[in-house]
């Protein structure tokens, strides 16, 4: 039983003020709720400041290696639906997003859908009514890489959490997120 001075335990709330203390950074109440959010960012994004757009940089079936074995609790080997995409408003980059999927926990309807449009993973799942449950694993502050330096024009820190869905006890999605760090400071002009 929680007494009326305690606090109520929130895991997200510790790793946020972990990571700020760590590298000495204040996040914004927008980028803390960012980082909070169970699922893709999208929702929120669409909500905060209209309608997002979404272009899908790369997506491809191939074999998990080791470490995307490991994040998805799979056999090295297996097959996986690979999505890299990027959240923009304006063709202004928002919001860079990397997924694994086992192709062997999905419908072949749904790799179809994933592998075929333009929509947010988060989105298909809705539309077939796939429930599942969100587990933040990580939220971090990286250097990005060239690539990444490139699509958002900008090689300062990024602010990058990891994910995963959870769909009758089984991991569907792994996903990173990330933005600049000095992103959603302030207003996105509409």
């Amino acid at each position: 039983m929680i007494s009326k001075n305690e606090t109520i335990p929130n895991i997200v709330r510790e790793k946020i003020r972990e990571l700020e203390e760590k590298n000495d950074v204040k996040l914004s109440t927008i980028q803390k709720i960012l980082c909070s959010i169970e699922g893709p960012v999208v929702t929120t994004l669409d909500i905060l400041y209209g309608d997002m757009n979404i272009f899908v940089l790369d997506q491809h079936i191939e074999k998990a290696n080791e470490d995307i074995a490991e994040k998805l609790e799979i056999n090295e080997g297996d097959e996986i639906d690979l999505r890299e995409v990027i959240l923009h408003k304006h063709g202004r980059p928002l919001v860079y997003g990397l997924s694994y999927i086992p192709k062997d926990r999905c419908s072949n309807t749904v790799i179809e859908k994933l592998l075929k449009e333009d929509q947010t993973t988060g989105r298909i799942l809705l539309e077939h009514e796939i429930e599942t449950i969100t587990k933040i694993e990580n939220i971090y502050i990286e250097k990005p890489d060239e690539k990444l330096q490139n699509l958002f024009h900008d090689n300062g820190n990024l602010l990058a959490r990891e994910y995963i869905l959870i769909h009758k006890k089984n991991i569907v999605i792994w996903s990173k997120e990330a933005c600049p760090l000095s992103y959603f400071n302030e207003s996105i002009k509409e």
